[in-house]
């Protein structure tokens, strides 16, 4: 089976006022297609540098990255959203209805959809009431911080692109919420192709893969049993 994902060699340096520091240090891995992969370490390690580069808020300066061994630099900003869905540590709610802030992810979808999605990450409760039409944001509902990582999640899923970045999706949420929101994930992620980042351990064994780095480098790979 080819590789969904190849990262190759990528080194990535930055300037700051005490000097410049090498973030990422000759990284390479694979991620094959329907493989769940989990990227681990201490904040300031590289992890959060390698998912903007996955995403293309940054290029390479060393090395490359392939997707279906097409350089991600050939992809067209349009291409690599049809991509790529990402769940991002924060989540931003619009002061809109709860159908504008989920359309977002999918123009075209239904309202029956949408219902569905909400159904499946737990968030039926915001369908009572005025359901879709219910404003959020400001002057209308606030969600909690576990809520909020629930529509991040429906977002990526109406998304429905071929690769699932998740950005510490569970950061600042107490232990309760945080093995809810886990549960979830493993759920809903069964069939696609994922890669997290976090610095925390809990709910690691549901990966395939967990990629452990530090100061920039790759220091060890392999399931969770292994490792």
């Amino acid at each position: 089976m080819k590789p969904l994902i190849q990262v190759q060699a990528v080194s990535q340096r930055f300037s700051t006022a005490s000097g410049e520091f090498l973030a990422l240090q000759n990284v390479s891995f694979d991620i094959h297609e329907g493989e769940t992969v989990s990227l681990i370490g201490h904040s300031g390690c590289g992890k959060s540098t390698l998912l903007q580069l996955l995403t293309r808020a940054w290029d390479p300066q060393r090395g490359q990255i392939r997707f279906n061994n097409t350089l991600l630099t050939d992809f067209s900003e349009q291409a690599l959203r049809k991509t790529v869905s990402v769940v991002p540590q924060r989540v931003h709610l619009f002061s809109a209805t709860l159908r504008d802030n989920l359309l977002l992810a999918a123009p075209e979808a239904s309202d029956d959809a949408l219902r569905a999605v909400l159904e499946q990450v737990g968030l039926h409760k915001l369908l009572e009431g005025d359901g879709l039409n219910s404003w959020l944001g400001e002057g209308g509902r606030q969600l909690s911080g576990g809520e909020l990582r629930r529509l991040a999640i429906a977002r990526a899923l109406l998304h429905d692109a071929p690769l699932m970045l998740l950005d510490e999706p569970t950061e600042g949420l107490d232990a309760t919420t945080e093995s809810q929101i886990l549960d979830l994930l493993a759920n809903v992620m069964t069939g696609k192709t994922v890669l997290m980042v976090t610095h925390r351990l809990r709910g690691l064994a549901s990966f395939d893969r967990i990629i452990v780095m530090d100061n920039g480098h790759i220091i060890e790979q392999g399931s969770h049993a292994e490792l």
